[in-house]
């Protein structure tokens, strides 16, 4: 499937509105994890696991919120410039590591050379690709690690990040953007981890930095990406 499909886009307040019913879920883990370390039972290896899940609980709810926070921002915070998009992908990885540690999986960025750097605004774009990295959580594994891929189309570079979860809806994007416009909750019927608002302020991100986004169906998963203008500088890598 190619890029991001058109039609009318879920406003400012709409998107505010469908990001504060995602925050409910790691919220309610959060007090859920807060009164289980209150039990004066807990042993030191229990109470470590409940905090370090705790952090990473509080870190996710964090991404759904600079997500919003980047979008609203982004029009006077806009600084295009060549970015590397292999040390850009490690870095992706390195933030994701523990989490996907966390929950016995793994995420790596598939061995690439030769690639052009791109044009876009450097912390934007590894903000849209961690949104992307959190939602394949799920959906990988020791065997079939989540893998961040990065290839050449013509005058674009194409980054995406490649899971193993259950098939993606078709218009997935008019789904998502409907559901946004109810104020509804927004994930995905057979990807209920996925954020449909990381998503759709994705979309919106990259639009902004003059590039699109779009996800590829596979027969065992799913490849999100965003396409960026090739910069006319040249990569060492």
């Amino acid at each position: 499937m190619g890029g991001a499909d058109g039609g009318q886009q879920a406003g400012e307040p709409a998107l505010v509105a469908a990001a504060a019913g995602e925050l409910n879920a790691p919220l309610v883990l959060l007090r859920q994890l807060s009164l289980a370390l209150a039990d004066q039972g807990l042993s030191a290896s229990e109470r470590q696991r409940l905090t370090k899940r705790m952090t990473l609980t509080a870190e996710r709810a964090l991404r759904i919120t600079r997500q919003l926070s980047f979008h609203s921002d982004a029009p006077r915070l806009l600084a295009l410039e060549p970015v590397n998009a292999v040390t850009l992908c490690q870095e992706v990885v390195h933030e994701l590591a523990p989490l996907f540690k966390a929950h016995g999986h793994a995420i790596a960025v598939q061995p690439r050379s030769k690639i052009p750097l791109l044009i876009a605004d450097r912390e934007l774009l590894r903000r849209v690709l961690v949104g992307f990295g959190d939602n394949a959580l799920h959906y990988g594994s020791d065997k079939h690690p989540v893998r961040l891929t990065i290839a050449q189309h013509d005058n674009h570079v194409r980054v995406g990040v490649r899971d193993y979860g259950p098939a993606v809806p078709i218009d997935i994007w008019q789904r998502l953007e409907g559901r946004i416009q109810r104020r509804s909750v927004v994930p995905l019927a057979r990807r209920p981890q996925t954020s449909g608002v990381g998503l759709i302020a994705a979309r919106k991100l990259t639009e902004m930095m003059g590039g699109t986004i779009g996800v590829i169906r596979h027969r065992d998963g799913a490849t999100f990406y965003v396409d960026m203008r090739v910069s006319g500088q040249m990569s060492l890598l």
